[in-house]
């Protein structure tokens, strides 16, 4: 493994989530929009013309939504052309799923630009299959809600793009070292930086005002047995990462992995046969995305 010589944030102990955000940069906002539809979304009182009204203020944002929406991950019958079909459709949280998603997408697409080509499909198609994977999961261990596992699994690596675009000269070494097999992201980042994408992705989804779970599961996928209080939903978030690493979905490849074996596993109980089932469900799911999902 080939890693820039460079000593990591602290010396002592894991580091603050000051020192983090010193050290990563501005975190990027949510959009202003977003934000207000988001809060929207929480209330079961809200009307979907006030929704629709908010969300025209911006177009792309709106855009994505419903690219989202008519993909096959939802297997519609009929198109969807507005905000309001959607809600009608899909319900509240589902569309609070997908709003959220095309937030994700954002930055992604700000992030990956040191990345393109490549790397920007490698990423966007371990994140997207991670959260096909995690709402798989989430079916099997009737884990509710299911789209809350879908987005844990989907901003599992939000923290990557922020660290490229925020510490593109130390970050991009680490993404060659990976692509090539020499290193695992985490570890790389453990010694390069002194702190994980993970941790990074954590304090994001704190800073959008993400339900904590979230948060957790996204900072504690590396280490899901050791999240303090919502350890199912790290351990779901964590064996999809597994399964993508196992398919050689992403930067990081390993067909060797024993699914069944991994401690996430075993904490959800889900044995070898139905991994495969999982691992099979997932497959078909992946072999229909579209293209225009890309980051």
């Amino acid at each position: 493994m080939r890693l820039p010589v460079t000593r990591p944030v602290t010396d002592e102990g894991p580091p603050s989530l000051e020192q983090i955000v010193a050290k990563t940069g501005d975190l990027p906002p949510i959009p202003a929009t977003a934000l207000r539809a988001l809060e929207m979304t929480n209330d079961p009182q809200v009307s979907v013309r006030e929704l629709q009204t908010v969300l025209a203020q911006d177009q792309a944002l709106t855009a994505r939504i419903l690219r989202i929406a008519n993909s096959s991950m939802y297997g519609l019958r009929r198109e969807i052309g507005t905000v309001s079909h959607a809600v009608a459709i899909l319900g509240l949280d589902t569309t609070r799923s997908i709003l959220a998603a095309a937030c994700v997408q954002q930055v992604f697409q700000t992030g990956m630009v040191k990345a393109r080509d490549l790397g920007t499909k490698l990423l966007s198609d371990h994140s997207w299959g991670a959260g096909l994977c995690s709402r798989v999961i989430a079916k099997y261990v009737r884990y509710a809600p299911q789209e809350e596992a879908f987005l844990s699994g989907l901003m599992h690596d939000i923290g990557k793009p922020v660290l490229l675009k925020n510490l593109p000269d130390r970050y991009m070494p680490i993404i060659n070292d990976v692509y090539r097999g020499e290193a695992t992201f985490y570890d790389a980042e453990q010694v390069v930086l002194g702190f994980s994408h993970a941790q990074v992705g954590s304090i994001l989804a704190e800073k959008w005002n993400f339900p904590p779970q979230l948060s957790e599961a996204i900072g504690y996928h590396h280490d899901p047995m050791a999240a303090p209080r919502h350890s199912q939903l790290a351990c779901i978030t964590s064996l999809a990462n597994k399964i993508m690493v196992y398919l050689g979905i992403g930067f990081e490849r390993n067909a060797e992995l024993i699914l069944h074996e991994q401690p996430a596993a075993a904490a959800l109980r889900l044995d070898a046969s139905a991994l495969q089932n999982i691992v099979t469900e997932t497959n078909g799911m992946l072999s229909q995305m579209p293209e225009t999902l890309r980051f």
